[in-house]
């Protein structure tokens, strides 16, 4: 049994265990959400209860979006217990086992967060000490999360970041660690992430020092299509495309009376970045003549204000920080237009990334050569939902002026309030 909780958390679903610890799916009956409870039963020792408590309690101190939030912990008679955020229930070791692990896309932002979130937990002088697959929580619909807090330790700070570098290198390939590197697995991987991962599990990088070599690495490029007679299945899906690509081609001339189409193209939603064939740094904030110059918050229809002290998140190149809106009892759409956030860009994008874009926030991209203080007065040049893992949007050129991204509808998050986050943005040439 586990041990007495508050009457406010209502067990649900046994989940199992993890070591010496009994893991509940519960319902937070105060706010309606979901939790999960680990707990330590009266076989444990005094001691082990207390270890427990107080790493638990530490970690609660830190707050990082790749870390698993903590609500409650206390020791009580006969146990201990800890309430912290339910993330969905499925980890790295889960995807590996289904034969899925982290996509592309998705694999630097997720892993440099961990890194960081792991970082400030060592600043504070607290350690995990016992990561493996299993205590990095990670669904395409969210950030990776570290968990499993409050685990019997098994190693110290260094451990943990050579732990860490080991869970993202099987999270990236479904293996173990310690055959061939990612780059010689996976179409696409640059060499320079089996280099970082190799540092972090030969133990010459610190927490933070993973962290910054993950932020400047190489970013994956799309896999290289095989060979047309690799299967036949390809090239019968090929062929569908092709036709699709030529119907939408005919309809949209039959729209303009046959001439070039006066349709927009529509926005460039893809899960997958468009890199070069060569190994480069990965984009940063000022990449040739382009650059975020400033950034504020937009809300015509509001105070005026959303969050303003959290804009600089946006493109500090830290994937660990990030802005978000703030939270509403009802959904956006039945309380004011949108809300947004403008930016001032240095030269002519092609491109904007999002990274960190909560899923199923509906958005459009808007421009002015001149700051209107009404969205209507502005273009829109794009419009889409966040899908899992990065949002790319291709931009058509505009000299100058401002940028405008503009959320219309916010997503039901757990505690039962609506709202978005960003954690990073990149306008591209």
């Amino acid at each position: 049994m586990p041990a007495a909780v508050p009457d406010r958390f209502k067990l649900e679903i046994r989940l199992g265990r993890d070591g010496d610890l009994e893991e509940w799916l519960a319902t937070d009956t105060s706010l309606d959400r979901p939790v999960l409870v680990r707990s330590l039963g009266p076989e444990t020792t005094p001691e082990r209860r207390k270890q427990f408590v107080d790493t638990v309690r530490a970690a609660a101190t830190v707050s990082h979006q790749h870390l698993a939030r903590v609500f409650a912990v206390d020791e009580v008679d006969g146990g201990a217990y800890s309430i912290s955020e339910w993330t969905g229930g499925s980890t790295l070791e889960d995807r590996i086992a289904a034969d899925h692990p982290v996509e592309l896309p998705d694999f630097l932002p997720n892993a440099a967060g961990l890194a960081g979130a792991l970082a400030v937990l060592h600043e504070t002088g607290s350690l995990h000490g016992a990561i493996d697959v299993s205590a990095v929580s990670y669904s395409s619909a969210h950030a990776a999360k570290l968990g499993a807090l409050g685990r019997i330790p098994r190693t110290d700070a260094s451990g943990d970041v050579r732990s860490l570098s080991a869970a993202l290198e099987s999270g990236l390939t479904g293996s173990a660690p310690g055959g061939p590197p990612p780059s010689e697995r996976i179409d696409g991987v640059p060499k320079a992430i089996d280099r970082i991962l190799r540092a972090g599990q030969s133990g010459t990088l610190d927490a933070d020092g993973l962290q910054k070599a993950l932020l400047s690495a190489p970013t994956p490029r799309a896999p290289t299509p095989g060979p047309a007679s690799t299967s036949r299945r390809l090239l019968i899906a090929a062929l569908v495309l092709v036709v699709l690509a030529v119907g939408l081609v005919a309809l949209g001339r039959a729209f303009s009376g046959g001439g070039e189409s006066i349709i927009p193209s529509p926005p460039t939603t893809i899960a997958t970045p468009a890199t070069s064939t060569t190994e480069s740094p990965a984009p940063t904030l000022a990449n040739g003549d382009v650059a975020i110059e400033n950034a504020a918050t937009f809300d015509p229809f509001g105070e005026g204000g959303e969050n303003d002290a959290d804009v600089r998140n946006l493109y500090d190149n830290d994937f660990s920080t990030a802005w978000g809106t703030e939270s509403y009892q009802d959904p956006l759409g039945s309380l004011k237009e949108g809300v947004g956030i403008t930016f001032t860009v240095a030269g002519t994008p092609s491109r904007v990334q999002i990274y960190g874009f909560d899923v199923d926030t509906a958005f459009e991209v808007l421009w002015s050569d001149t700051f209107y203080p009404q969205p209507k007065d502005w273009t829109s040049v794009a419009g889409a939902v966040a899908p899992p893992g990065a949002t790319f949007i291709d931009l058509p050129a505009r000299d100058a002026g401002f940028w405008l991204l503009w959320l219309t509808d916010l997503p039901l998050q757990p505690d039962g309030a609506y709202s978005s986050s960003i954690a990073e943005v990149r306008f591209l040439p």
